[in-house]
């Protein structure tokens, strides 16, 4: 049997993983429960190059088990879709929420995104269920009203600009005092190009 070479023996010893600070850092960062970027800016600290530090940062969540790799999150996907109908809200609802309990820290959106990304991944594509938009919601006027009240009299004193704020019905006046202060220099400025344009 052939003796070692003692110049080998020591270098394979002396050979550390180059981003055992950065994962040391990575580890103390998350223990005290830092925000995502302050447990980036500490690995960047310990060594991790701007370059890397994203790859490094979930390659260690994933090993920390705090996240899944893509692969995983495409499994629990597709056990959580099989034999549902995606096309109904019941369906997609029982997708996502399947999602959500098989897989680790993922939230009902990042679920819902998971589900439908899935789905048009598909041959033929699978139309998801998707929520009625709604109108929208209908907004205060007063800053219609106030803004066509000054077009009409650019020279409106403090009460014209009360005077459209008690013109409100009493569910629109909401904070009728922020309302003044806010738009009353806006009248000001109005009042001094009138009377600029006027001379």
């Amino acid at each position: 049997m052939a003796k070692a070479n003692p110049a080998e023996v020591a270098t394979e010893e002396t050979v550390e993983d180059p981003n055992a600070a950065v994962q040391v850092a990575f580890t103390d960062a998350i223990a005290a429960e830092k925000s995502e970027d302050d447990v980036k800016m500490a690995m960047i600290g310990a060594g991790a190059s701007f370059k890397n530090v994203t790859r490094l940062y979930n390659e260690y969540l994933v090993g920390a088990g705090l996240a899944m790799t893509k692969e995983a999150k495409t499994e629990v996907v597709e056990s959580a879709v099989d034999g549902l109908d995606l096309t109904g809200e019941e369906g997609f609802d029982a997708a996502v929420a399947a999602v959500v309990e098989g897989g680790t820290n993922i939230t009902v959106a990042s679920a819902s995104g998971l589900v439908r990304a899935w789905a048009k991944k598909q041959d033929p594509v699978i139309e998801c269920f998707a929520k009625p938009k709604g109108s929208g919601a209908i907004r205060n006027p007063f800053v219609v009203n106030f803004h066509a009240a000054l077009i009409e009299n650019p020279h409106m004193d403090e009460q014209g600009l009360k005077d459209v704020i008690a013109a409100l019905d009493e569910k629109n006046q909401v904070n009728p005092t922020r309302w003044f202060n806010q738009h009353n220099a806006i009248r000001k400025m109005a009042n001094a190009i009138a009377t600029k344009l006027s001379a």
